[in-house]
This record gives C-alpha cells, structure tokens and sequence, in this order.
C-alpha cells in the first residue's frame, strides 16, 4: 500500500518519540529513504511517491523537511495521532524503524554516501544538489 510521505514521517515520529528516542530531521530523512527501499524490497512496491531529492547531508524529502526543519538539529519528540491501519504494513514499518534508529544520524548520512548508489550519482560533487533522485535509479541500485 502507498502512504503519503509526511503520514508516514509522523508515524516515525510517534514511534521513536514513544520509545524514548526522538529523532532529528536529518535521521528522520536518512530513515525514509531506507524504509522506502527495505519496504520496496518485502513488498515491490513505494511506500510513498513523494520526490526524493539528493542535498548535501544525503537523501531528503523536501516536504516533509520543511515541515520539521524548525526544529534544526534538535530531536522532533512528538506524539501525533497516527496509525498504519494495515497490521502488515505496520509490522514491517516498526521492524525497519527498530533496524534504523540503533544507527547514528551520521552513520546513516555515511550509508547513503556510498560510491554508485543513488546519492551519489545524482549529487555528483554537488553539481546534481537538490535534484530527484529518480525511484528506478533507487530500485536498480538498492533493492
């Protein structure tokens, strides 16, 4: 099933926040962009449509950035009132987040700094900065 990108970034938000470990906006970034290609993975298909684009730090959803970036460097602890109605959909999405949020918002930059992965083709030593990284480029690369 396809979710919109900011549902799924508050979905994040609560989960993290409830478990005592609030997150950026640039781990909440980096943890989108691999629960997109782990969800992709287990299920062929985009857990949302939103662009991703290629920044400086790595990988962003830019809608979903500007609507957190107030909060800059500083952990985003907030419970919102959200849920994944499909039980599958939300084992995985709680699997993957567990996965993601024992690594460090740098660790997770590193990850997808990666020679010939999607990033660093489209950023291409900034001359590609903020473009979309395309979701074929995504899959032939990652998944």
């Amino acid at each position: 099933m396809t979710y919109y990108v900011k549902e799924i970034a508050k979905y994040i938000i609560t989960y993290c926040s409830n478990k005592k470990r609030p997150i950026s906006n640039l781990k909440l970034q980096k943890i989108l962009y691999f629960l997109w290609i782990d969800y992709f993975k287990e299920n062929n298909c985009s857990l949302f449509n939103e662009n991703i684009c290629a920044w400086q730090f790595g990988p962003v959803v830019p809608e979903v950035y500007y609507e957190f970036c107030s909060y800059a460097g500083s952990p985003i602890n907030k419970i919102y009132d959200i849920e994944i109605y499909n039980k599958n959909d939300s084992d995985i999405i709680n699997k993957l987040i567990d996965k993601y949020i024992e690594y460090s918002a740098s660790k997770l930059v590193e990850m997808t700094h990666k020679d010939f992965k999607p990033w660093s083709i489209i950023y291409n030593n900034g001359d590609g900065l903020r473009s979309i990284i395309p979701f074929d480029l995504i899959v032939s690369k990652e998944c």
